[in-house]
């Protein structure tokens, strides 16, 4: 790496104390902190080279890009945010606040959102809710605080005081993962009302009569309201049927002891009680069950088959392989951050009218949700 000499940070004026003061150099640091025209001065390229490296780094050149990574690298330059971002509406963080980046799931999501969003030179910033309103309320709160560019959020029915605030806002904002029905923002995912109503079909084709979902509840009460829409769909599915509704919720720690509870509930069951099959909320408590199964003196799918959601990859390497849905977890981040930057990008300067990127999902059928004559 090239070396390039740099002013010293505390030389004040050599000249003789009653000489006329000279002009402060352009290239001199202030208040002991380099700026951006110092680096663009160091670098022997116009400031708006600079700027550009720091924005759109695939419009500068190899070569110069090297030359600010040197000045960089010796001064500990780092772009002031806040100043970007009061400089520009287009060059701010943008805020992404996910409900649950602990799963693999989400995790997917993030990463198509960040690829998207580095590609176009913007930073993501990240917030985790554990699907708490309150936590997301002092979430967004915090986000809008910083000027972001755009928000990314992956849950559309918040608290009323967020709904008003998100509406006063003059930046684009997309709520990822599901799509609901008037929704005054863009939307990026699929119906999950839907979803549950495909997983009860898929056993209602099959001649199930006793069609559970099984659900967890909790900490301090928290609910899955993605998996509630779930069970609206299979309710759906069973009322068209003819049929009764059995939704059954139980309070734990984890998603691991929900899914224990539920396993033991149906070993209790009598052959006539117990459901011919059971929907799992998602992977996790269906898996819990599947595993735990056998020590209860269950067999599945023999005396109760089961289905769950988000096709995790253990789901294909258990035995029986679990039924499930398959979402696309990556593709709709990605989405999500295109359609954000798009609408960023709006020659107008206004905001866009709200779009809807529909990402389908897949049922994928496994050994353990085949009914047995």
């Amino acid at each position: 790496m090239t070396h390039v000499p740099l002013p010293p940070l505390d030389a004040e004026n050599a000249a003789h104390p009653c000489a006329e003061p000279q002009p402060r150099s352009r290239t001199r640091p202030k208040l002991g902190h380099y700026t951006i025209h110092d680096v663009a001065a160091l670098a022997g390229v116009s400031s708006v080279t600079a700027s550009r490296y720091f924005n759109a780094p695939h419009k500068v050149s190899q070569k110069l890009r090297e030359r600010i990574d040197a000045v960089i690298a010796q001064t500990g330059y780092a772009p002031n945010q806040i100043a970007r971002r009061l400089a520009s509406t287009h060059g701010g963080p943008v805020g992404a606040i996910m409900q649950n980046v602990s799963s693999p799931t989400f995790a997917q999501m993030v990463r198509g959102m960040t690829d998207a969003l580095e590609a176009q030179g913007l930073q993501l910033l990240l917030a985790n809710t554990e699907y708490s309103v309150d936590t997301e309320s002092r979430a967004i709160r915090a986000f809008v605080g910083w000027h972001p560019s755009g928000l990314i959020l992956t849950r559309g029915d918040h608290s009323p005081a967020i709904d008003s605030l998100l509406q006063t806002l003059q930046i684009p904002i997309v709520e990822a993962w599901e799509i609901l029905e008037g929704r005054p923002y863009h939307q990026v995912g699929f119906s999950q009302h839907d979803v549950g109503l495909m997983l009860a079909e898929h056993f209602l084709q099959q001649g199930a009569r006793r069609v559970r979902f099984a659900m967890a509840q909790g900490a301090h009460g928290t609910q899955d309201t993605r998996a509630e829409r779930r069970a609206q769909g299979y309710s759906q599915a069973m009322q068209q049927a003819g049929l009764s509704s059995d939704i059954v919720r139980v309070a734990a720690d984890d998603d691991y002891a929900a899914g224990l509870a539920h396993a033991t509930r149906l070993a209790q069951e009598s052959a006539e009680q117990r459901p011919d099959a059971v929907i799992f909320a998602h992977d996790h408590l269906a898996l819990t069950a599947l595993l735990r199964a056998p020590t209860l003196g269950l067999s599945i799918p023999r005396d109760c088959a089961i289905a769950g959601f988000g096709d995790v990859p253990l789901a294909s390497i258990v035995e029986p392989g679990l039924t499930t849905v398959r979402t696309q977890p990556y593709k709709i981040g990605e989405q999500a951050a295109a359609t954000l930057v798009a609408a960023m990008q709006n020659a107008a300067g206004e905001l866009t009218a709200p779009t809807v990127h529909h990402v389908p999902c897949e049922l994928v059928v496994r050994n353990s949700s085949r009914l047995r004559a």
